[in-house]
């Protein structure tokens, strides 16, 4: 406990405020902690609490979207003297923890550039074209990830760029396929109490504008241009995985299968609404999800 003196001035007893801790004390146990991080080598894994910190700090006060030189400008200046400050630990984490920290800024400032894209206000219905780039089977029917040419005719500056849809119906298309049907579109969902699963936050940033379901039949059309290659290889790769999929589920059978199949290519939809509720009540739907 740190002792609080006491002095006579003019008669008045005057009570002298505790002294705080000289700053050399504070640096060298800064510097015994630092010593003692490197010495267990505990050091390096602090450099992803800060890159983590700057991404945390683009969360919480970035207004709009800032300008990806600001961030990077800071970290080439926090990481500059770096080399120079050899003998001087304290002074060098802190360079290192500032740098790694704008660069975590940075990260979060060019992801979201990257996956911005329009998303609707609103609950719309209307003919929709596409190209699919994903496919979840389902009990019955499926769940679709179309990358969207055209809706509703929307213009491009508001038209979700990809959308996830339900389809109850049979024949059900296949990945890389281009398909025309009617669509009722909606906004994502936000969560429905704070700290809820934000589903509106990870459809952002998974690039889906609007959900909502296929009405109607269902057609195959020849696509107008040829789909991009990056298009055509994650189609490619849904498609491998929804074969593997069956494979494994019509070997097993059943629920059973169904949640094999789950564990081995991460596709869910094949598990019904009882073994869902069955997982969740046990604990290990994390396992599957």
């Amino acid at each position: 406990m740190r002792r609080i003196g006491a002095r006579l001035t003019g008669g008045a007893l005057v009570l002298a405020a505790p002294r705080a801790p000289a700053l050399p004390a504070f640096r060298h146990w800064v510097a015994e902690g630092l010593a003692q991080e490197a010495e267990q080598r505990r050091l390096f894994p602090w450099l992803a609490v800060a890159f983590g910190a700057g991404i945390l700090l683009y969360f919480g006060v970035a207004d709009g979207t800032p300008v990806l030189a600001a961030p990077l400008i800071g970290a080439a200046l926090a990481l500059a003297p770096v080399p120079f400050l050899g003998a001087r630990p304290v002074a060098m984490a802190l360079a290192l923890a500032a740098g790694f920290a704008f660069l975590g800024f940075a990260a979060a400032t060019w992801r979201v550039a990257q996956v911005a894209a329009p998303i609707l206000t609103r609950t719309t219905i209307g003919p929709l074209t596409g190209t699919i780039e994903a496919l979840d089977e389902r009990e019955v029917g499926a769940r679709l990830v179309i990358r969207v040419d055209s809706f509703a005719g929307l213009g491009p500056e508001v038209r979700p760029a990809r959308v996830r849809v339900s389809f109850r119906k049979t024949p059900i298309p296949r990945p890389g396929e281009t398909i025309a049907a009617t669509a009722r579109l909606l906004p994502p969902p936000e969560a429905a109490r704070p700290g809820g699963y934000d589903f509106a936050r990870d459809a952002y940033f998974q690039g889906i504008g609007a959900v909502g379901s296929l009405v109607g039949a269902v057609k195959i059309r020849a696509p107008t241009e040829p789909p991009p290659l990056r298009l055509r290889l994650a189609a490619m790769l849904d498609e491998a995985r929804n074969v593997l999929t069956r494979r494994i589920a019509e070997a097993e059978g059943g629920q059973a299968g169904a949640v094999a199949a789950a564990l081995v290519t991460g596709k869910r939809g094949l598990i019904g609404p009882a073994s869902n509720d069955a997982l969740r009540a046990a604990g290990i739907y994390h396992v599957v999800s």
